[in-house]
């Protein structure tokens, strides 16, 4: 005897439900039911059972998520089956990306302007295990160039992460009909961690958790927080937040740490160095206050960002100084203010422009400059060209100095992935030859990648060349530990780089290991083939950001000694010959 309809449903209801596409066995047994028997189909079809598996499986979307909800009558299986078409083509143009170089960019531009409604998908292939011999699951089905895969998708969600960050800060510029858009201080400066990859909503996720304990803190304390009641004490709510926050380990960074880079970047201060700089401290304060009700806002005081909070009629409007606060949290604008200007040998009669709440624009170029002025501090390229980026696009947006943008261009490595997609939706709002000078460069850093991207270089017996792509060695005179990316039978450099450097011979591209992460250019005689250990291949995934675009996994010979990185797509259309080149080597070592 058959079961009842809603005997069904309740079983289809205890279907668990899981963000991973691979152990998503609830989603599965629902598509299953949809190809059964009337009964069965008819039960998975009930909207309501879809909700679970879309809210664990999409936690990020677009803004037209409103629309689709609206337009689809908040069916969670129509809801559901649009997103998955969605991953579908998002998936396609990935594998686009990983196995052709030719159109890369074009097909990185198309998934990146999808936006956070493919975000979810892309970081779900960011968790595809690695390789065993690099430490994945041994069961199972590998994923065909597991390395490169996630390192492509990760590269999209970098963009899709900055395009929201220009668009967002594109709004505080005047647009063509001289309208000053608004954004928020807070959404603005978290805004800075896209750079580094950083979802929106992970920063704000952090901001909302922080807000949601502040409020319990304060109801803890007995703080009315209803500014109608007679107890209500608006700079001691303020007071109580600061300690709240110090409570939470937020305060004054130590002066060795004052000028490093993360101090301006939410995603490491509000995590793991939690004492840092003024601006930072009053991004989180703003935040936390208007969480409960206060409309705080940041003062651009000099020498040390404040917070201007607004009283009620009646109440003289007050100053926190966040990052004193340890000292003494509320400023009053007629005690302290005037003092405080005239030890920094400002006239007090223009203490209005001091003490004045401002917007998002002016925090920006503020942060901006101390991103600038820290960058020779910081010695890891990878957190200074993500820190850099950001700034620069901060100045190219809200300043008019053609001169400085120019300059600042001129010191930027222009990837064609970020000219291809967030620079491309930057140049249109920008102003005063800013937009010509980006688009000029932009276009000639792709049409390089263009010819690039066509190159072949298969092996003839006119050139002889002694090692492979793939191969790990050690420089003879500056003894690190590097990798080959590709060779030249010929030096193509200056001749003046040429004469201090020997060209009769070939030159190999290579990704040193423990530099700064940029590529060098090695005469053959300086190269002194090493095996490539297990160990190693890891020191250079861990060291090395870009290894994974060039290589998809490593073959390791325990008998012989040797070990040598297996190609990505990209590197095999290249260098057609260099795998079997590197087979042969590997033999011959063995005998």
């Amino acid at each position: 005897m058959p079961l009842s309809l809603d005997l069904y449903i309740s079983i289809l209801e205890q279907l668990p439900a899981d963000r991973r596409l691979a152990q998503c066995d609830g989603v599965s047994t629902l598509v299953n039911c949809l190809s059964a028997n009337i009964l069965l189909r008819t039960a998975a079809l009930v909207p309501t059972l879809w909700e679970p598996h879309y809210r664990a499986h999409y936690r990020h979307s677009e803004k037209q998520e409103s629309r689709r909800r609206t337009e689809l009558k908040d069916n969670w299986h129509l809801m559901y089956a649009e997103r998955r078409r969605l991953d579908k083509l998002a998936l396609q143009l990935l594998d686009a990306i990983v196995l052709q170089r030719e159109g890369r960019y074009r097909h990185a531009a198309t998934l990146t302007s999808m936006s956070f409604d493919v975000w979810d998908c892309l970081e779900i292939e960011c968790s595809r295990p690695v390789p065993p011999i690099l430490g994945g699951d041994s069961t199972g089905t590998p994923t065909p160039y597991a390395l490169t895969r996630r390192f492509w998708a990760a590269s999209i969600l970098g963009t899709i992460a900055k395009r929201h960050a220009i668009i967002q800060w594109g709004l505080l510029t005047p647009a063509r009909g001289n309208t000053l858009h608004s954004v928020s201080f807070v959404d603005a400066f978290s805004s800075l961690s896209c750079f580094f990859g950083k979802s929106p909503q992970e920063i704000n996720s952090y901001l909302v958790e922080l807000g949601t304990a502040c409020h319990s803190y304060l109801v803890k304390r007995r703080c009315p927080l209803d500014p109608e009641m007679p107890e209500y004490d608006l700079p001691g709510i303020c007071t109580n937040i600061c300690l709240f926050m110090s409570e939470q380990g937020f305060g004054a960074v130590e002066p060795t740490r004052f000028h490093d880079i993360s101090n301006n970047f939410p995603h490491v201060y509000l995590t793991t160095i939690k004492r840092t700089i003024p601006i930072s401290l009053v991004h989180i304060f703003v935040s936390i206050a208007r969480h409960i009700g206060i409309h705080a806002s940041p003062v651009e005081f000099p020498a040390r960002v404040l917070v201007h909070v607004p009283s009620p009629p009646g109440s003289d409007d007050f100053l926190v100084d966040v990052y004193g606060a340890e000292t003494k949290a509320i400023v009053s604008l007629r005690n302290d203010i005037p003092a405080m200007l005239m030890r920094l040998g400002i006239p007090p009669d223009g203490l209005a422009q001091y003490v004045s709440p401002c917007g998002a624009a002016p925090m920006l170029l503020r942060s901006a400059r101390n991103i600038l002025s820290s960058f020779r501090n910081d010695a890891s390229r990878s957190t200074a060209q993500a820190a850099i980026y950001a700034a620069v696009c901060i100045h190219l947006l809200l300043t008019t100095d053609v001169q400085l943008v120019t300059h600042m261009l001129s010191h930027v490595d222009l990837d064609p992935l970020y000219c291809a997609t967030f620079l491309s939706d930057l140049q249109p709002l920008l102003r005063h030859g800013g937009q010509h000078l980006l688009e000029n460069l932009c276009r000639n850093a792709l049409e390089i990648e263009e010819q690039q991207a066509i190159l072949v270089h298969p092996r003839t017996s006119q050139a002889q060349i002694a090692h492979y792509v793939g191969m790990v060695f050690e420089h003879r005179t500056f003894l690190y530990q590097g990798c080959i990316i590709g060779w030249e039978p010929t030096c193509p450099a200056t001749e003046e780089w040429q004469a201090n450097n020997g060209s009769d011979q070939p030159f190999y591209h290579v990704l040193p290991l423990s530099l700064d992460g940029g590529q060098r250019y090695v005469a053959e005689d300086n190269i002194l083939p090493i095996p490539l250990t297990r160990e190693l291949a890891l020191q250079f995934l861990n060291e090395v950001p870009v290894i994974p675009r060039y290589f998809s996994n490593v073959d390791l010979h325990p008998d012989s000694g040797r070990g040598r990185w297996r190609l990505s797509p990209e590197l095999q259309r290249a260098y057609p010959d260099d795998e079997h080149v590197s087979q042969i080597y590997d033999e011959f070592s063995s005998l």
